[in-house]
Protein backbone atom coordinates (compact mmCIF):
# COMPACT_ATOMS: atom_id res chain seq x y z
CA UNK A 1 0.00 0.00 0.00
CA UNK A 2 1.66 3.41 -0.94
CA UNK A 3 0.53 6.31 1.50
CA UNK A 4 0.97 9.98 0.21
CA UNK A 5 0.49 13.04 2.29
CA UNK A 6 -0.34 16.31 0.43
CA UNK A 7 -0.04 19.38 2.59
CA UNK A 8 -1.69 22.71 1.73
CA UNK A 9 -1.56 26.29 2.54
CA UNK A 10 -4.75 28.26 1.69
CA UNK A 11 -4.89 30.90 -1.26
CA UNK A 12 -4.55 34.23 0.44
CA UNK A 13 -8.22 35.29 -0.46
CA UNK A 14 -9.87 32.66 1.39
CA UNK A 15 -10.32 32.78 4.87
CA UNK A 16 -9.92 29.59 6.86
CA UNK A 17 -13.72 28.63 6.94
CA UNK A 18 -13.76 29.28 2.70
CA UNK A 19 -10.92 27.11 2.30
CA UNK A 20 -12.65 24.28 4.20
CA UNK A 21 -16.23 24.77 2.11
CA UNK A 22 -13.92 24.91 -1.29
CA UNK A 23 -12.05 21.66 -0.02
CA UNK A 24 -14.08 19.63 1.14
CA UNK A 25 -16.67 20.32 -1.36
CA UNK A 26 -15.50 20.61 -5.29
CA UNK A 27 -12.18 19.73 -4.83
CA UNK A 28 -12.99 16.54 -2.84
CA UNK A 29 -15.64 15.97 -5.64
CA UNK A 30 -12.88 15.03 -8.10
CA UNK A 31 -10.28 13.94 -5.63
CA UNK A 32 -12.53 11.25 -5.02
CA UNK A 33 -12.74 9.98 -8.29
CA UNK A 34 -8.83 9.74 -8.99
CA UNK A 35 -8.22 6.62 -10.66
CA UNK A 36 -7.89 3.41 -8.71
CA UNK A 37 -7.35 5.41 -5.47
CA UNK A 38 -7.91 3.25 -2.49
CA UNK A 39 -8.21 5.81 0.59
CA UNK A 40 -8.72 9.31 0.44
CA UNK A 41 -8.98 11.68 3.85
CA UNK A 42 -9.04 15.12 4.65
CA UNK A 43 -7.71 17.15 7.30
CA UNK A 44 -8.16 20.14 7.80
CA UNK A 45 -6.92 21.85 10.87
CA UNK A 46 -9.83 22.92 13.47
CA UNK A 47 -10.83 26.69 14.40
CA UNK A 48 -9.91 25.95 18.09
CA UNK A 49 -6.30 25.54 19.46
CA UNK A 50 -5.06 22.75 21.00
CA UNK A 51 -5.18 25.44 24.38
CA UNK A 52 -9.33 25.30 23.69
CA UNK A 53 -9.68 21.49 23.62
CA UNK A 54 -7.06 20.65 26.04
CA UNK A 55 -6.60 23.12 28.75
CA UNK A 56 -3.94 23.63 30.87
CA UNK A 57 -2.93 19.99 29.56
CA UNK A 58 -1.64 21.09 26.30
CA UNK A 59 1.11 23.61 27.91
CA UNK A 60 2.28 20.67 29.96
CA UNK A 61 2.79 18.25 26.84
CA UNK A 62 4.45 20.74 24.49
CA UNK A 63 7.79 21.34 23.89
CA UNK A 64 10.08 22.74 21.46
CA UNK A 65 6.88 24.13 18.96
CA UNK A 66 8.11 25.75 16.07
CA UNK A 67 7.61 29.21 15.64
CA UNK A 68 4.78 30.41 13.03
CA UNK A 69 4.32 26.63 12.33
CA UNK A 70 0.54 27.36 11.51
CA UNK A 71 1.41 29.62 8.68
CA UNK A 72 3.19 26.80 6.75
CA UNK A 73 -0.64 25.06 6.26
CA UNK A 74 -4.03 24.91 6.54
CA UNK A 75 -4.79 21.08 6.04
CA UNK A 76 -3.49 18.14 4.68
CA UNK A 77 -4.82 15.40 2.32
CA UNK A 78 -3.56 12.18 2.56
CA UNK A 79 -4.31 9.69 -0.48
CA UNK A 80 -3.71 5.71 -0.85
CA UNK A 81 -2.99 3.53 -4.03
CA UNK A 82 -1.82 0.02 -4.02
CA UNK A 83 1.49 0.93 -6.30
CA UNK A 84 3.17 4.03 -7.34
CA UNK A 85 2.32 3.40 -10.82
CA UNK A 86 -0.97 3.78 -9.65
CA UNK A 87 -0.63 6.95 -8.23
CA UNK A 88 1.56 8.39 -10.66
CA UNK A 89 -0.89 7.44 -13.51
CA UNK A 90 -4.32 8.61 -11.06
CA UNK A 91 -4.28 12.14 -13.00
CA UNK A 92 -5.54 11.04 -15.94
CA UNK A 93 -9.27 11.17 -17.08
CA UNK A 94 -11.68 8.67 -15.48
CA UNK A 95 -14.17 6.75 -17.45
CA UNK A 96 -16.92 7.06 -14.95
CA UNK A 97 -18.86 10.29 -16.04
CA UNK A 98 -22.62 9.45 -16.63
CA UNK A 99 -23.61 10.38 -20.22
CA UNK A 100 -26.76 9.24 -22.48
CA UNK A 101 -25.25 6.65 -24.37
CA UNK A 102 -23.62 5.29 -21.12
CA UNK A 103 -20.07 5.99 -19.61
CA UNK A 104 -17.69 8.64 -20.63
CA UNK A 105 -14.66 10.12 -19.99
CA UNK A 106 -14.57 13.46 -17.37
CA UNK A 107 -10.53 15.39 -18.43
CA UNK A 108 -11.83 17.51 -15.38
CA UNK A 109 -10.36 14.26 -12.94
CA UNK A 110 -6.79 14.69 -14.67
CA UNK A 111 -6.73 18.36 -12.92
CA UNK A 112 -8.50 17.12 -9.81
CA UNK A 113 -11.05 20.08 -10.52
CA UNK A 114 -8.78 22.37 -11.95
CA UNK A 115 -8.84 24.58 -8.39
CA UNK A 116 -5.82 24.51 -7.65
CA UNK A 117 -4.43 27.74 -8.11
CA UNK A 118 -7.35 29.47 -6.47
CA UNK A 119 -7.88 27.38 -3.74
CA UNK A 120 -3.94 26.83 -2.76
CA UNK A 121 -1.16 29.52 -2.33
CA UNK A 122 2.22 27.57 -4.04
CA UNK A 123 2.02 23.42 -4.49
CA UNK A 124 0.97 21.22 -2.37
CA UNK A 125 4.14 19.77 0.39
CA UNK A 126 3.73 16.07 -1.44
CA UNK A 127 5.78 13.31 0.41
CA UNK A 128 5.74 9.52 1.05
CA UNK A 129 4.87 8.28 4.50
CA UNK A 130 5.53 4.38 6.08
CA UNK A 131 2.81 4.05 8.49
CA UNK A 132 2.22 2.16 11.49
CA UNK A 133 -1.31 1.06 13.17
CA UNK A 134 -1.27 1.19 17.03
CA UNK A 135 -4.73 1.02 17.04
CA UNK A 136 -6.81 0.47 14.01
CA UNK A 137 -9.40 3.51 13.34
CA UNK A 138 -13.18 2.96 14.57
CA UNK A 139 -15.18 5.84 12.79
CA UNK A 140 -18.96 6.68 14.32
CA UNK A 141 -20.97 7.92 11.80
CA UNK A 142 -20.73 11.47 13.64
CA UNK A 143 -17.80 14.06 14.23
CA UNK A 144 -15.46 12.70 16.61
CA UNK A 145 -12.04 14.19 17.89
CA UNK A 146 -9.16 13.72 16.15
CA UNK A 147 -5.42 14.70 17.43
CA UNK A 148 -2.52 15.19 15.67
CA UNK A 149 0.70 14.97 17.63
CA UNK A 150 4.39 16.48 15.17
CA UNK A 151 7.23 14.98 16.97
CA UNK A 152 10.99 15.11 16.37
CA UNK A 153 13.71 12.74 17.25
CA UNK A 154 16.94 13.35 19.07
CA UNK A 155 20.28 14.15 17.33
CA UNK A 156 21.18 11.19 19.88
CA UNK A 157 18.61 8.62 18.67
CA UNK A 158 19.42 6.96 15.09
CA UNK A 159 16.36 7.24 12.72
CA UNK A 160 15.45 3.48 13.03
CA UNK A 161 15.83 3.44 16.68
CA UNK A 162 13.82 6.46 17.19
CA UNK A 163 10.42 4.56 15.20
CA UNK A 164 11.02 1.60 16.67
CA UNK A 165 10.64 2.96 19.84
CA UNK A 166 7.76 5.26 18.78
CA UNK A 167 5.65 2.24 17.48
CA UNK A 168 6.62 -0.30 20.44
CA UNK A 169 6.67 0.59 23.96
CA UNK A 170 5.43 3.98 23.65
CA UNK A 171 2.37 3.09 21.07
CA UNK A 172 1.85 0.07 23.81
CA UNK A 173 1.57 2.91 26.60
CA UNK A 174 -1.13 5.16 24.37
CA UNK A 175 -3.17 2.10 23.44
CA UNK A 176 -3.82 2.39 27.14
CA UNK A 177 -5.58 5.70 27.10
CA UNK A 178 -8.95 5.20 27.61
CA UNK A 179 -11.59 5.79 24.69
CA UNK A 180 -9.04 5.54 22.03
CA UNK A 181 -10.59 4.88 18.98
CA UNK A 182 -7.50 4.55 16.44
CA UNK A 183 -4.31 5.29 16.90
CA UNK A 184 -1.65 5.58 13.24
CA UNK A 185 1.93 7.12 13.23
CA UNK A 186 3.32 8.45 9.94
CA UNK A 187 7.00 8.72 9.49
CA UNK A 188 8.24 10.49 6.06
CA UNK A 189 10.31 8.88 3.77
CA UNK A 190 12.51 9.74 0.86
CA UNK A 191 10.82 8.35 -1.88
CA UNK A 192 9.99 11.36 -4.35
CA UNK A 193 6.05 11.26 -5.42
CA UNK A 194 5.85 14.88 -6.84
CA UNK A 195 7.82 14.54 -9.70
CA UNK A 196 5.33 13.04 -12.22
CA UNK A 197 2.50 13.65 -10.14
CA UNK A 198 2.63 17.51 -10.37
CA UNK A 199 3.94 19.57 -14.33
CA UNK A 200 7.37 20.24 -14.39
CA UNK A 201 6.86 24.07 -13.96
CA UNK A 202 4.99 23.86 -10.90
CA UNK A 203 6.27 25.84 -8.10
CA UNK A 204 6.17 23.11 -6.18
CA UNK A 205 10.24 22.26 -8.36
CA UNK A 206 11.50 26.13 -7.43
CA UNK A 207 13.92 26.98 -5.45
CA UNK A 208 11.41 28.91 -3.30
CA UNK A 209 8.42 25.87 -3.33
CA UNK A 210 11.50 23.97 -2.37
CA UNK A 211 12.99 25.77 0.53
CA UNK A 212 9.36 26.49 2.20
CA UNK A 213 8.63 22.86 1.76
CA UNK A 214 11.96 21.97 3.62
CA UNK A 215 11.40 24.07 6.40
CA UNK A 216 7.83 22.68 7.14
CA UNK A 217 10.10 19.20 6.81
CA UNK A 218 12.59 20.46 9.15
CA UNK A 219 9.90 20.50 12.04
CA UNK A 220 8.85 17.19 12.80
CA UNK A 221 10.25 13.69 11.94
CA UNK A 222 7.13 11.61 12.62
CA UNK A 223 3.44 12.31 13.27
CA UNK A 224 0.76 9.84 14.95
CA UNK A 225 -2.99 10.82 14.21
CA UNK A 226 -5.04 10.03 17.23
CA UNK A 227 -9.12 9.17 17.36
CA UNK A 228 -11.52 9.91 20.50
CA UNK A 229 -15.11 10.66 21.08
CA UNK A 230 -13.91 13.79 22.89
CA UNK A 231 -11.24 15.62 24.21
CA UNK A 232 -11.91 15.16 27.90
CA UNK A 233 -10.97 11.24 26.99
CA UNK A 234 -7.61 12.44 26.13
CA UNK A 235 -6.72 15.12 28.92
CA UNK A 236 -8.06 12.49 31.19
CA UNK A 237 -6.09 9.37 29.91
CA UNK A 238 -2.99 11.73 30.02
CA UNK A 239 -3.79 13.47 33.28
CA UNK A 240 -4.37 9.71 35.34
CA UNK A 241 -0.51 9.77 37.39
CA UNK A 242 0.28 5.96 36.65
CA UNK A 243 -0.25 6.31 32.96
CA UNK A 244 0.42 10.15 32.36
CA UNK A 245 3.94 9.84 34.45
CA UNK A 246 5.19 6.72 32.28
CA UNK A 247 4.33 8.24 29.13
CA UNK A 248 5.98 11.73 30.34
CA UNK A 249 9.14 9.75 31.10
CA UNK A 250 9.26 8.27 27.76
CA UNK A 251 8.33 10.95 26.00
CA UNK A 252 11.31 13.23 27.76
CA UNK A 253 13.75 10.50 26.16
CA UNK A 254 12.07 9.66 23.02
CA UNK A 255 11.43 13.64 21.29
CA UNK A 256 13.48 16.54 21.12
CA UNK A 257 10.06 18.29 20.33
CA UNK A 258 6.34 17.77 20.38
CA UNK A 259 3.19 19.66 19.89
CA UNK A 260 -0.08 19.03 19.11
CA UNK A 261 -2.49 20.01 16.76
CA UNK A 262 -6.80 19.42 16.19
CA UNK A 263 -7.98 18.79 12.86
CA UNK A 264 -11.37 18.33 11.44
CA UNK A 265 -10.88 14.70 8.97
CA UNK A 266 -13.31 14.39 6.13
CA UNK A 267 -13.40 10.94 4.35
CA UNK A 268 -13.43 10.97 1.01
CA UNK A 269 -12.94 7.18 0.17
CA UNK A 270 -12.51 5.29 3.01
CA UNK A 271 -9.12 3.88 3.36
CA UNK A 272 -9.16 0.43 2.17
CA UNK A 273 -5.81 -1.69 2.75
CA UNK A 274 -6.71 -5.14 1.71
CA UNK A 275 -5.55 -6.16 -1.38
CA UNK A 276 -7.16 -5.07 -4.65
CA UNK A 277 -10.00 -7.45 -6.22
CA UNK A 278 -9.69 -8.10 -9.64
CA UNK A 279 -12.41 -6.03 -10.71
CA UNK A 280 -13.88 -2.86 -10.53
CA UNK A 281 -13.07 -1.19 -6.97
CA UNK A 282 -13.28 2.08 -5.21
Amino acid sequence: MLKVFGFVRRHKRLSHDEYRAAHVGYHNSFGRRLNNIRGYVLNVRANRSVEESLGSLAERLTQGEPVEFDTLWDGWGQLMFDTLEDYLAARSPAHDRARPEGLGEDPRVAQVGGDGAHLYTGSPFQFHVLEHVAVPVRRPERKIFKLIQFAKRPESLALEEFRAYWTGRYAAHLARLPGLRGHVINFRTPLDVMTGFFEPESDAFTPEGTAIRETFYAAWDGMAELWFDRPEQFVAGRSDSELGDALDALEKDLFASVFYREVDETIAVLPNRAPAPPFYHR
